[in-house]
């Protein structure tokens, strides 16, 4: 769905900070119910896994499209940065005080910055799951996430009442699992269920959330998604998925069944960052069509949720491509002019969700199982924030 670190990368998404054991996520955020706190227990353990492209935050947030366009650019280091990008909404996260009226999901790229600061920072009365990403798996199927301040990112979240989910995989599994095809393969599956599980038992997480693409999506995924859910939902936890209908026909119907709801990529629809031509990736009708696409594959509408981007592409004079640039640097570049969704200056195009829009995206998830983000730290702050238009859309 985004940027990655290899095929290890196992997409942890935090859907809703989730830190203390014994957190309890059985619920789908759409009610806006909250998980029990739960005790920091352990602390995710170090690993040096990280994330591939940690320096150019700005990476575009999914994968559709084509497997060719689908992460390939890392964007602009401005608006970015391993130390922490912009933290979304701006205010930190006391309590709420008001919970968001549908599900809204947000992902949150561990090269973003330290999850403790990130627990003063975010705003959980915006959110009702901040999906970490991502996590690691190392050779012997031991999972972890690099950032060991996770626990206390999770308990923050509880206590604002929004829940923690952590993803599996992402882009870098659009070629090949690596190493994880080992993992879910019959003989390991049920160790390597065992393990996540633990994981997130004992970080206190809510959800797992498996972001496989492209090849990653192989003959042993049904089994292990299946298996998965199963483990997590006996311990009151939720299984999400990360999809696209570019790879929609590897996602057998007994997949899509084991998974509490799914986040539907509805953005780089038409692979601009490897398009010469300028080109917008996610417009209104675009997304629209790709959430019924998975709706029509029978994903009720109250679990497909609208994927939304906080990036946008440019292509500058005889560009071949276009590079990934988020929403806070479109902003800060170019003012009143982001709010459209085409900016054309100097010779430059740029293809975006203006605030407008996504207020409209937001509008019309109402009608789906709700929003989801990519990603938090692209945002801009205070009443410039994306994530802010979503919570207050009529």
């Amino acid at each position: 769905m985004r940027i990655e670190k290899g095929a290890l990368a196992v997409a942890l998404c935090l859907m809703a900070a989730s830190t203390g054991a014994g957190c309890s996520a059985s619920s789908d955020s759409r009610d806006n119910s909250m998980g029990a706190a739960g005790n920091g227990v352990g602390g995710a353990s170090v690993s040096t896994g990280g994330t591939a492209a940690a320096v150019g935050g700005s990476s575009n947030g999914g994968s559709a499209g084509t497997p060719s366009g689908g992460n390939a650019a890392a964007g602009n280091a401005a608006g970015g940065n391993a130390a922490g990008g912009n933290p979304a909404g701006g205010s930190g996260g006391t309590g709420p005080t008001s919970r968001p009226k549908i599900r809204t999901v947000g992902y949150l790229p561990s090269y973003r910055g330290s999850l403790a600061t990130w627990a003063t920072q975010l705003d959980f009365s915006l959110v009702s799951y901040v999906n970490v990403c991502f996590g690691t798996v190392d050779d012997a199927g031991n999972v972890s996430y690099a950032d060991t301040t996770l626990p206390a990112f999770v308990t923050a979240a509880h206590a604002a009442g929004a829940k923690v989910c952590m993803a599996l995989g992402g882009a870098t599994t659009i070629s090949s699992l690596g190493s994880l095809a080992g993992q879910i393969a019959p003989a390991n599956r049920a160790g390597f269920v065992g393990k996540i599980t633990t994981f997130a038992m004992t970080t206190g997480l809510d959800c797992i959330d498996v972001d496989f693409e492209g090849n990653g999506v192989n003959g042993d995924y049904e089994g292990f998604v299946t298996a998965l859910s199963a483990s997590l939902k006996g311990q009151g936890k939720q299984t999400t998925a990360a999809v696209a209908s570019w790879f929609g026909d590897k996602v057998t119907s007994g997949a899509l069944q084991a998974f509490d709801f799914v986040n539907v990529m509805a953005y780089d629809l038409h692979n601009p960052g490897g398009s010469a031509t300028p080109i917008q990736s996610s417009s209104l009708a675009d997304a629209k069509a790709e959430i019924d696409y998975w709706v029509g594959r029978g994903v009720g509408k109250d679990k497909a949720v609208f994927g939304v981007p906080f990036y946008g592409y440019r292509w500058k004079p005889g560009a071949t491509a276009g590079d990934a640039v988020v929403y806070s640097e479109l902003l800060s570049t170019y003012g009143a002019a982001a709010a459209a969704d085409e900016i054309m200056q100097a010779g430059v195009t740029i293809f975006l969700n203006g605030k407008a829009t996504i207020v409209a995206k937001a509008q019309l998830a109402q009608q789906y199982g709700g929003i989801m983000t990519w990603e938090l730290g692209q945002d801009a702050t205070g009443s410039s924030s994306l994530l802010r238009a979503i919570h207050d859309a009529p």
